[in-house]
């Protein structure tokens, strides 16, 4: 389960151009361990996929890992991570 608080965080540390900053699902990883991180072009989520928020320049996916292979979600209760998804100016109209 991802916490309201912790999406929260998470978007609070990717503010201000911080998702484009090298490394940064690293330091995510490491600042709270047990939880995935991946980094990603919001382009390569499929459209059907919801976020469970979004921020300048990101949008955030529930990772679900339930069954044997991991999937998006967008119900924080299933997920196990976050996928961290970068967005375009021209995403954000």
């Amino acid at each position: 389960m991802i916490a309201p608080e912790l999406i929260e965080t998470v978007c609070q540390a990717l503010a201000g151009g911080n998702a484009r900053r090298p490394g940064i699902d690293r330091e995510l990883r490491e600042a709270f361990p047990g939880i995935a991180f991946s980094l990603c072009d919001d382009n390569d989520i499929p459209s059907r996929h919801k976020p469970l928020t979004t921020g300048e320049g990101f949008a955030l996916y529930g990772i679900g890992s339930n069954g044997h292979c991991a999937t998006l979600t967008s119900d924080p209760e299933s997920a196990s991570g976050l996928a961290i998804a970068l967005t375009d100016d021209d995403d954000e109209d």
